[in-house]
């Protein structure tokens, strides 16, 4: 989720009514940065299925098919929505959020933040992507149609991880606490202590909603965790340390982060920071 970068906390003082009737906020958006930040992320690696298990925990992971990832998005969240992905990528001055054709892994649109913020978790929201930034206690909302930004939000909380569930939004901080917010205003309704056999389970990051469970990156770990929303309790979880690529091994910051479910084939994309692959997988129980 982090590297070892620090930067800037800024202020904002725009908030929105609701994130799906956008007005613009004072201020505009920013400037366009450098296009040829935007790199393609490349096609698809192999094809077919190519079925291996790998993983220990209540669950194994069972890979289905590799995709080529540019290893120099620094993926901080990771969202499908039909035949395209969207991820943001971190880092201070480099921070970005893209629409990538996921049959050839073209770079369809970009949007590069400010300098000043790091990206961190994205998550759909109507017509909407709504992208939450590390220290900054800021909301950006984009167009998902053009990637423009429309509008921000002020946020109570540091930035990591965000998904969409029913019609509210579940955010984690890097604690062992999720919380769940008002999709309209971002506002905390209620938070969920996070627990597997009793014991806290911290670092929370990226997330995904799936049919009422959240799932969660646990950073810094190769872990995955599966959550019951109302309870906490972790229902399932798989370690995967197979799945990370020898390339990375002398980048700490290179850890798994990014997932992202495909209601069409009812699988899962797994990627991590600087990765050169991403999986398409299924996590199946070891019992």
């Amino acid at each position: 989720m982090r590297s070892h970068t620090s930067g800037k906390r800024a202020a904002f003082a725009c908030a929105l009514a609701t994130l799906l009737a956008f007005t613009a906020c004072s201020g505009g958006t920013d400037a366009e940065r450098d296009p040829a930040r935007s790199a393609s992320t490349g096609g698809t690696a192999t094809t077919g299925s190519t079925t291996t298990g790998t993983g220990t925990g209540d669950w194994r992971v069972e890979v289905v098919a590799r995709r080529a990832h540019d290893t120099n998005t620094f993926t901080q969240g990771l969202e499908i929505d039909g035949p395209v992905l969207y991820e943001s990528s971190g880092l201070y001055e480099r921070s970005t959020v893209r629409a990538i054709d996921r049959a050839s892994g073209r770079v369809l649109r970009s949007y590069d933040l400010p300098d000043e913020m790091f990206a961190e978790g994205l998550t759909k929201v109507g017509d909407s992507l709504v992208v939450l930034t590390w220290q900054e206690r800021v909301v950006l909302v984009l167009d998902a149609a053009t990637l423009t930004e429309v509008g921000r939000l002020a946020y109570d909380a540091e930035g990591w991880g965000i998904c969409a569930l029913g019609d509210e939004l579940v955010t984690s901080d890097g604690s062992d606490r999720l919380t769940i917010r008002d999709e309209r205003t971002l506002s905390a309704k209620r938070t969920v202590d996070v627990r597997l056999a009793g014991a806290a389970v911290s670092k929370l990051n990226e997330l995904e909603c799936v049919d009422g469970a959240v799932y969660a990156n646990v950073w810094q770990t190769d872990r995955i965790v599966r959550i019951d929303a109302t309870t906490g309790t972790v229902t399932g979880h798989a370690d995967v340390p197979q799945l990370r690529p020898a390339s990375t091994s002398n980048d700490p910051d290179a850890v798994l982060n990014g997932i992202a479910y495909d209601t069409a084939s009812a699988t899962f994309l797994l990627t991590g920071k600087r990765w050169p692959e991403m999986y398409e997988v299924r996590f199946v129980p070891t019992s």
